[in-house]
């Protein structure tokens, strides 16, 4: 298996808390940005391209917490993913934005998708920062060729307290 190294720095991925918004700065023209609901792993924002300065996703349920998702090359499709979590996994979103005194919080975990040599089921792995596989994304549509999904960013980390 090969790792991808996704083009350009890395994303400032924001959660402020009132009124709940994400602001996503320090953008390539060539990335797209989507939401995700953390407890489904279902897309519930389409991807929004960028303009290389910085994205907002406004209005957003206070009662639901959400994860980034990052694509590049995404041509004028309309594309949908899904993330399925594998490992255990627990939200601290609720924990964090307690003691943010509704002050914006930067996205703690980020995780990388690891490309096999053969991707043509679609299927990608979500790798932590030393590899471990901690889920999927599924490709729903387009089924062939890009774009590509690079990354997610979310509030979930790995379970500790499982022994």
């Amino acid at each position: 298996m090969k790792e991808d190294k996704f083009s350009g720095e890395m994303p400032k991925v924001m959660l402020v808390p009132k009124p709940r918004r994400i602001e996503i700065s320090c953008t390539p023209k060539m990335r797209a940005y989507a939401l995700y609901d953390t407890k489904t792993g279902v897309q519930v924002k389409d991807f929004i391209k960028c303009d290389g300065g910085k994205i907002e996703f406004n209005d957003l349920d206070p009662n639901m917490h959400y994860d980034v998702g990052f694509i590049e090359n995404i041509g004028d499709e309309k594309p949908q993913f899904a993330i399925n979590w594998t490992a255990d996994m627990r939200d601290n979103t609720d924990a964090i934005l307690n003691n943010s005194n509704d002050l914006p919080v930067l996205y703690p975990d980020p995780y990388l998708i690891k490309y096999k040599d053969d991707n043509s089921d679609g299927v990608y792995d979500l790798v932590d920062d030393k590899g471990k596989i901690v889920g999927q994304v599924t490709k729903l549509y387009p089924q062939e060729g890009k774009p590509e999904f690079r990354m997610v960013y979310s509030f979930r980390m790995k379970d500790d307290t499982v022994k």
